[in-house]
């Protein structure tokens, strides 16, 4: 299969990219600094051509689409959207809300997956899978009742309605668009207090995301394959 995963770099995408490429799948990897990103163009560079590294900022229109035009029309069975970002909690909260950074943040999760979806969509159409799998989270759920940062909550939210919107606007060109919870993974976003390790939770994600099918359409899933609550 060919797979094209947005933010690439480290934590959960760069251990997608990995385990992917082992699997003899042919990876499109994406993040916005290719220069820096050495532990990945490590994965790449080993693949033998298998996974390959292109630059792609989501929040960047001009740059996605400049990423398309390099990836050309090459079908991707599926597309993961994976990048992230995190501003802190203390920049998030109700007593101390940094508006400029959840306008960021807004951009890189709920806009940005949306862009690649439209800059990707022929390419997703053109291959025998036609999976789009976007990385959320627990806390944009109603049923979550702990603290949350606002800025990150909320455009994970955005984003799960946003996709949802696509999995009934796509499910006619047999298009299977998914939400997945991966879990509390301990990357640089969420520090060693998290509970899983990157390579335990690409894993399960990989499991969950290879056995889609159709009827997996709209769900959102966690990374066990069960259902989250909305």
């Amino acid at each position: 299969m060919n797979i094209l995963i947005t933010g690439a770099a480290r934590g959960l995408g760069y251990e997608l990219v990995r385990q992917f490429a082992d699997a003899g799948h042919r990876v499109y990897a994406t993040t916005r600094n290719p220069e820096t990103a050495d532990k990945l163009k490590q994965v790449t560079d080993a693949s033998g051509g298998k996974a390959t590294l292109h630059r792609m900022d989501v929040g960047d229109g001009e740059s996605v689409k400049a990423c398309a035009r390099e990836i050309g029309n090459a079908p991707i069975d599926i597309l993961i959207n994976n990048a992230g970002v995190w501003g802190g909690l203390d920049t998030q909260t109700f007593q101390n809300m940094d508006y400029e950074n959840w306008a960021h943040e807004f951009n890189i999760m709920a806009m940005g997956p949306f862009r690649v979806v439209q800059a990707f969509l022929p390419n997703v159409l053109a291959s025998q899978r036609k999976i789009i799998a976007t990385m959320t989270s627990q806390t944009a759920a109603a049923a979550y009742d702990h603290v949350i940062g606002y800025s990150y909550a909320s455009a994970k939210a955005g984003l799960n309605r946003l996709m949802t919107g696509l999995a009934n606007e796509l499910k006619d060109e047999g298009v299977t668009v998914t939400l997945i919870h991966p879990g509390w993974i301990r990357t640089e976003m969420a520090g060693p207090v998290a509970d899983m390790d990157p390579p335990d939770a690409a894993a399960d994600v990989m499991k969950v995301i290879t056995a889609l099918t159709p009827a997996d359409n709209g769900k959102w899933l966690k990374w066990t394959g069960d259902e989250h609550p909305w």
